[in-house]
């Protein structure tokens, strides 16, 4: 992407423009960090990644916010989603069983 001269208003805000929002993903609500380094200024996307996210060549989940995932806290998930994928499969048998 080209560099770009964009206005400052009076109230010392800029737009970004829609492509260069577009490229990074930045949405109303989000947040921009902003750097000063001599007499330039750089915003960057203050975005937090949580997911699965590469690092190095390993896959790793992130999860947003300071809280880490432990043992207990996983197991209690997994087994939750295995109950309702199970709740699920029941429900869909016994409305097939009806309909036949």
């Amino acid at each position: 992407m080209n560099d770009r001269i964009v206005p400052i208003d009076p109230a010392g805000r800029i737009v970004l423009p829609k492509d260069v929002r577009e490229e990074l993903a930045i949405k109303p609500g989000d947040t921009l960090k902003v750097s000063i380094q001599g007499s330039s200024v750089t915003l960057t996307p203050n975005k937090e990644e949580y997911g699965l996210i590469r690092k190095g060549k390993a896959l790793v989940f992130s999860s947003p916010g300071e809280e880490t995932l432990n043992h207990e806290t996983l197991e209690r998930i997994l087994e939750e989603e295995r109950a309702d994928r199970e709740d699920s499969a029941r429900r869909d048998i016994s409305g097939r069983k009806r309909r036949a």
